[in-house]
């Protein structure tokens, strides 16, 4: 009977997950002067810019499609999707495409340089002010200091709204 209750003491302290678990590691990546980051589980792949193929009636933000590896991939200017100014057609050498996964396809995401991996607790992301002429903050999920800069977390379900998966951080 000890042996039970030993038994019974060693299996009561395992911990219990009971909600979403925060993501912590996030790719880094700049659009212009500013710094953005997304869940690393959502990168599929890192790419230098090459030229895509135009599509009549594209969705906002898009600026065509490549083949990657056989597959047809929407590729997005992210300083259009996140409201920037002077992005849009304009290719810079050295752009690189970051290939998301999204829940029923992958996108390209084009942004200016990769930075780094970053590291954060689930206590170390801030929230994001509220923008004044609507309920949320938009695309950013949150804030993370790093070094001297914030890092705005981007939230994928709001880039691309039914697109993601219920079960994913971002």
């Amino acid at each position: 009977m000890q042996s039970a209750a030993m038994h019974t003491s060693y299996e009561e302290p395992r911990p219990v997950a009971t909600g979403p678990v925060t993501p912590s590691q996030f790719v880094t990546f700049t659009c212009g002067p500013r710094a953005f980051g997304i869940d690393i589980m959502a990168v599929r792949e890192i790419r230098s810019w090459s030229p895509v193929t135009e599509l009549p009636n594209q969705p906002f933000g898009a600026k065509g499609v490549l083949d990657i590896r056989g597959s047809i991939v929407q590729v997005y200017d992210l300083t259009t999707l996140i409201g920037g100014h002077g992005g849009y057609g304009e290719e810079k050498g050295g752009q690189v495409v970051l290939v998301v996964s999204l829940k029923t396809q992958d996108v390209g995401l084009l942004v200016d340089t990769v930075s780094d991996i970053i590291f954060a607790q689930g206590e170390d992301l801030r929230p994001a002010p509220k923008a004044s002429d609507r309920s949320g903050s938009g695309p950013v999920l949150g804030l993370v200091r790093n070094e001297d800069r914030l890092i705005a977390i981007l939230d994928l379900k709001a880039l691309f709204p039914g697109e993601t998966g219920d079960d994913s951080f971002a």
